[in-house]
């Protein structure tokens, strides 16, 4: 293709795009004078003054180059050059309205309310960065958040009860649910600073088969995952004490009463000692989940990106 076949379409293209930056504001006034054909009836449905719509008119006349009305008696009616073009006006502003309004529809969706059902223990950093990147780009989307056991959050996801459940232990996916997986967490044994193992670089989980277990209840995805690594290990676990959170669990530990498996954090827990697993089992998977086939608004897609990409935390 020519230089100079390339220039003569841009100059077609800018000149057809002034032209038409020209003649936009002014099609409503065309258009309510091909629904009346009477220029006083035409600023009244408009809301102008008279003279504005005459001026208006004839503004419009020098730029299309052609005469839109023409005097009959005292009123006027529409030469067969407007009658032509009108159409197409009123598609114009038809397609500006209807942008406008899935717009709002967009605006609206973004503005409703994400449900999220957690486990407790990402509620400390994961959800709050993850609801802070959200409102970076839609500021007016609003949260409900519940957290619990991991079959409290996946009931509630099946119920209807919520659109995202943040859970650990989607692989496989549970049945009828579509999954994205965000991170793994290793485990590690949690002991209290004075226990005799305190100093100890590396355990395996046979090594813990007399040991008094600090655990959470069945419900919880943890406690599913400890009970997997016992079973892989071929011991049993000796469960002194069920508990309902983390922080609880920590608690028993540091006071002495036995140890737990738990996933590790970049900060120790005050009162004990973090010690590697040696067994390859030893992490939990963390994803979210909704419900296949559920229709989700286009707020909960925004959520569901930001999941799949996890650039927040």
């Amino acid at each position: 293709m020519s230089n100079a076949y390339l220039g003569a379409l841009t100059y077609i293209y800018v000149m057809n795009d002034e032209a038409v930056t020209e003649v936009l504001p002014y099609l409503p006034v065309l258009v309510a004078l091909g629904d009346v054909e009477h220029v006083t009836t035409a600023a009244s449905m408009l809301r102008m003054p008279q003279p504005t719509v005459s001026r208006i008119v004839r503004r419009l006349e020098e730029r299309l180059g052609v005469k839109l009305i023409e005097p009959v008696g005292r009123g006027v009616r529409l030469t067969d050059s407007a009658r032509a073009f009108i159409p197409y006006a009123e598609r114009a502003l038809e397609s500006v309205s209807d942008g406008l309004e899935s717009l709002r529809s967009r605006e609206e969706s973004w503005r409703a309310t994400v449900r999220i059902a957690f486990q407790t223990s990402l509620g400390e950093r994961f959800v709050p960065e993850l609801i802070k990147a959200a409102r970076q780009s839609h500021p007016g989307m609003k949260f409900v958040l519940s957290q619990g056991a991991r079959r409290t959050c996946l009931d509630t996801l099946m119920d209807g009860g919520t659109d995202i459940a943040l859970v650990s232990r989607l692989k496989p996916p549970p049945e009828g649910l579509n999954t994205i997986h965000l991170f793994d967490q290793p485990l590690c044994v949690l002991v209290s600073v004075d226990h005799r193992w305190a100093h100890k670089t590396a355990l395996r989980i046979r090594n813990l088969a007399s040991e008094p277990i600090i655990t959470l209840k069945p419900d919880f995805g943890l406690r599913g995952s400890v009970e997997e690594l016992f079973s892989a290990a071929n011991v049993l676990p000796t469960i002194a004490f069920e508990g309902d959170d983390l922080h609880t669990m920590r608690g028993l530990v540091a006071s002495g009463l036995g140890i737990a498996i738990a996933p590790r954090e970049s900060v120790v827990p005050r009162g004990c000692v973090q010690i590697p697993i040696t067994d390859r089992a030893a992490r939990r998977d963390i994803g979210a989940a909704v419900v296949r086939n559920r229709a989700t608004s286009p707020a909960v897609r925004v959520v569901l990106d930001l999941l799949a990409k996890h650039h927040f935390s």
